[in-house]
């Protein structure tokens, strides 16, 4: 795959990971902060707000360290291809 594809498909990750986390911190809220039906058990088998907090805490982390790990990889290949200066 090539860089900005893949760069296109980090940055989408890392925005729904952040939509995971506001929708979650926003319908808790609504809830009024209750962990009542946080087992799939009690609620019905339905997810509670706090499963999209943890999914979005989850993958926000390893989705910016591919970001800047893209970027110094791009970054060395940029020093490779110039090649060794005869300024000397």
């Amino acid at each position: 795959m090539s860089g900005p594809i893949r760069l296109l498909i980090r940055f989408t990750i890392l925005a729904a990971a952040t939509a995971a986390i506001t929708y979650g911190l926003l319908a808790w809220q609504h809830q009024g902060f209750t962990l009542t039906g946080v087992w799939f058990i009690d609620n019905d088998w339905r997810l509670h707000p706090v499963h999209f907090l943890i999914i979005g805490i989850g993958l926000i982390p390893p989705t910016m360290w591919d970001i800047f790990a893209m970027g110094v990889r791009v970054d060395r290949a940029d020093d490779n291809r110039s090649g060794p200066s005869d300024d000397g």
